[in-house]
């Protein structure tokens, strides 16, 4: 008996509940009402009259004193706090810092030595087959001649011809 009390009481509760929520629900429908035909109104009062014009000084004035009103609600931290959060931050900063660096400088490092090595293989490249261009040249060379003077002359005079056109490329570069 005691229990369907207590169940039947707390359906009742509920269906107060809801009824509440569906007069506020009501109320809230009411009043955005009100409000829209109001502004279908205009700018006319209740009483059918135009509304004066607020004072745009009064309202600057007001302004300024919410603003005055409020920043005397700040809380300003201590003198010492500020300091601690000051270092704080500024040990934070540094040791970022430090991390950015070290990243940077290792990435640096990576980059110089992939350069360094594509030049290098480059370079290598570059030497192998020139050397199997002379080789070939050489062994053409005695076909065709048959002596090995004649290729000897010939490797002379080109070596000049280069050293001559290197140091008129350097003259014209100091000019």
């Amino acid at each position: 008996m005691a229990e369907e009390n207590k169940a039947s009481a707390k359906s009742e509760e509920k269906t107060a509940k809801a009824e509440k929520k569906a007069e506020k629900k009501v109320d809230k429908a009411d009043k955005k009402a009100e409000k829209k035909a109001k502004k279908a109104d205009g700018s006319k009062n209740s009483n059918g009259k135009k509304k004066k014009k607020k004072n745009p000084f009064k309202s600057i004035a007001s302004f300024f004193k919410s603003v005055k009103a409020e920043g005397k609600k700040i809380v300003w931290a201590s003198a010492k706090d500020v300091l601690r959060n000051t270092v704080i931050v500024l040990i934070v900063v540094l040791i970022v810092g430090v991390c950015i660096y070290i990243v940077d400088s290792g990435l640096s490092l990576g980059m110089k030595g992939i350069k360094n090595l594509a030049e290098t293989t480059t370079t290598e490249t570059t030497t192998v087959a020139s050397d199997d261009t002379d080789t070939e040249e050489e062994t053409e060379a005695e076909e065709d001649s048959g002596t090995e003077e004649e290729t000897t002359a010939d490797e002379d005079s080109d070596t000049e011809e280069e050293t001559t056109a290197e140091e008129e490329t350097t003259a014209e570069a100091d000019e």
